[in-house]
């Protein structure tokens, strides 16, 4: 089998690039890597990179090409949330502090037995959680 070293990215559409861009920097700590337009000239649109630092996870984020504003649902088929890992009990307490400190909705800290975690959503109702594996 041919294996693969990580995820390089993960890329979202969003109705709103700057407020996704504020909130990702503001919130999970994501900075702006590059500004850029793609397609064809005519029916170009604007794309953003952010990468967190500690992690180097990178995510791309746009507005939808027919500009539906629609806002997320993990009803329908795609994606259904992004989950990142964090150390420990203590870690995971103080990301739901974060949130608290920043204003953001979230689930408390759900025990399933072989995890922990802390659920919330991005202004365009992306899922996301704070996970803790314990199994």
């Amino acid at each position: 089998m041919t294996t693969f070293g990580g995820v390089a990215h993960v890329a979202f559409v969003v109705r709103d690039m700057a407020a996704a861009a504020e909130f990702y920097g503001r919130v999970l700590g994501f900075e702006a890597v590059t500004d850029r337009l793609e397609g064809p000239p005519g029916a170009r649109h604007p794309r953003q990179l952010l990468r967190h630092p500690g992690s180097g996870m990178t995510l791309g984020i746009h507005e939808p090409l027919d500009g539906s504003g629609e806002r997320f649902s993990p009803q329908r088929t795609g994606l259904d949330h992004v989950a990142v890992s964090v150390p420990d009990r203590q870690a995971l307490d103080a990301w739901a502090a974060h949130l608290d400190a920043h204003g953001v909705e979230h689930s408390p800290v759900r025990d399933i037995g072989y995890a922990q975690f802390v659920s919330f959503g991005d202004p365009d109702g992306i899922a996301w959680e704070i996970w803790l594996p314990t199994g």
